[in-house]
């Protein structure tokens, strides 16, 4: 039977089963994910590249870009109006906010539709795609393989708002000096709405006190074993049951912070040309693997055998979760799903945000998610989408997002409007300030395989790890298949690709 993976837009939060179904994130009505198979999604992203490559070197890059006037200044133009689909979450793009843009921009007009990769993909491939396309980090080099996204540095060398001295590095995801391994710098093709360090480390102070261990240091990392030992001291049971759980992170990303790790010791997943996975015979590799699936078989973190009745960051609001693993990001969501008890915990300072931890004595902790959008470069409107995509990402609803807590502004003019007052917003700026001294690495994804959430090593992690954790296969035997599956998928991109 062939393997299946969830294929869907980055941070929609596609979760594993074992996952509860009260998910309510960043006010997101999530639905079950739909469903791809590594054939399909390939067969599906061929198709869509197909059709791209077709007007690709007349679409994604522009020649002479139009002036792009300041939104304040801009006139009705002669024609009819012009819409612009841009795929966005309507947390994420308000229809307060596009009607501000409407009118400073009579002319041009913005659909909103929701995020889905799989419409995407099957939109590129008839023709009629969405003009700007909201993804992650880990999607981008296999859609720059495909020259899907449109490069956007015509636009941005005469752009009054977007300067590239003034990129955030998070934007590096969305940069290349060449194609998908080379990405980093360069052409920009994207940037990230807002971004977070991810690995930092979410702490209920009352629960790591009640089980007698000594409040984290807010300047000195923890080691990943000291996690753990957190984790083991944190945890209770009655019988089989979890009545509080030590430590979590979200699942779909298990394959990013691996990668992470690696890096840091100068070793990967992968070979140096992205073509072989390396995990059988790499011990380092192997190692990282096996931290989370401990953590698992001991249920100290929701899997399978220990699920979930909801989801991580929901778990930590409950205050049945000690210790979480997401990034600055969470301060925002915190604040809206904790419940009636650890409310009043929050502005007592007792919620607070840690430092990401060393694996094997390295620090590192940069973005692994860089959730931002790309104009497609098949889309019949480049100047009127370059235009909303500036104003989206460098004017008002930038702005907006910036003095919100939920993410690093994408510019660093901007830095200034993060919340910083207060007890609970004071110490996670503290933390925040240090980690983004860490946060300059660009990861680099593998450009054959889709990068969704989870992508195909995470997808084959969660569905292999259930089978060793029952008993049902041994750990050895589990890496063995992820190893095969992906092999099979990065060949099956590189064939797509050429």
């Amino acid at each position: 039977m062939e393997t299946e993976f969830v294929f869907q837009p980055a941070n929609q939060f596609c979760q594993p089963a074992w996952y509860g179904k009260e998910r309510n994130q960043m006010n997101i009505t999530l639905t079950t994910c739909g469903r791809l198979s590594r054939r399909g999604f390939l067969q599906l992203a061929g198709a869509s590249t197909a059709g791209v490559l077709l007007t690709a070197c007349a679409a994604t890059t522009p020649g002479e870009p139009a002036p792009v006037p300041d939104s304040a200044e801009a006139g009705a133009p002669a024609t009819a109006d012009i819409t612009i689909e841009y795929m966005m979450n309507d947390a994420e793009l308000t229809g307060a906010e596009i009607e501000q843009f409407q009118e400073a921009n009579p002319g041009i007009l913005i659909n909103r539709i929701e995020p889905d990769a799989t419409s995407y993909f099957a939109r590129l491939a008839a023709g009629t795609p969405p003009d700007i396309f909201r993804l992650q980090a880990p999607q981008f080099p296999q859609l720059l393989a495909q020259r899907i996204p449109l490069n956007l540095q015509p636009y941005i060398d005469v752009s009054d708002v977007i300067k590239v001295d003034d990129l955030a590095p998070a934007n590096n995801y969305y940069r290349s000096s060449g194609g998908p391994l080379d990405i980093g710098d360069g052409d920009v093709y994207g940037m990230v709405k807002d971004w977070s360090p991810d690995l930092t480390i979410w702490a209920n102070l009352d629960v790591i006190e009640e089980a007698g261990l000594p409040v984290p240091s807010f300047t000195e990392p923890m080691t990943y074993e000291e996690v753990r030992g957190y984790a083991e001291q944190i945890a209770q049971f009655e019988g089989d049951r979890v009545v509080m759980r030590g430590f979590d992170i979200n699942a779909p990303w298990i394959e990013r912070i691996w990668m992470v790790w690696l890096e840091g010791l100068e070793s990967s997943l992968f070979s140096d040309d992205f073509t072989q996975m390396n995990l059988v015979e790499n011990e380092l590799a192997q190692e990282a693997v096996e931290y989370h699936y401990q953590l698992a078989a001991d249920k100290l973190s929701s899997s399978p055998i220990s699920p979930s009745p909801s989801w991580p960051g929901q778990d930590f609001a409950n205050g049945d979760l000690g210790l979480v693993q997401y990034g600055f990001w969470f301060s925002g969501g915190v604040l809206i799903w904790a419940d009636e008890e650890l409310q009043p915990k929050i502005d007592e300072g007792r919620i607070v945000m840690l430092p990401s931890p060393t694996w094997k004595g390295v620090k590192r902790g940069p973005t692994i998610t860089a959730t931002g959008s790309i104009v497609t470069g098949a889309t019949q409107h480049p100047d009127e989408a370059y235009r909303v995509f500036e104003w989206y990402n460098a004017r008002e609803p930038a702005a907006n997002r910036a003095a919100s807590g939920w993410g690093v502004p994408a510019l660093k003019s901007m830095y200034d409007s993060i919340p910083k007052e207060g007890t609970y917003r004071s110490q996670v700026w503290g933390v925040l300030e240090q980690e983004m001294n860490f946060a300059d690495t660009t990861v680099r994804f593998n450009p054959y395989l889709q990068g969704g959430e989870p992508g195909v090593v995470a997808g084959l992690f969660i569905q292999f790890y259930e089978q060793a954790l029952r008993g049902e296969t041994t750990f050895d035997e589990m890496l063995q298949r992820i190893e095969s599956e992906t092999n099979l998928a990065i060949q099956d991109g590189i064939d797509r690709i050429g």
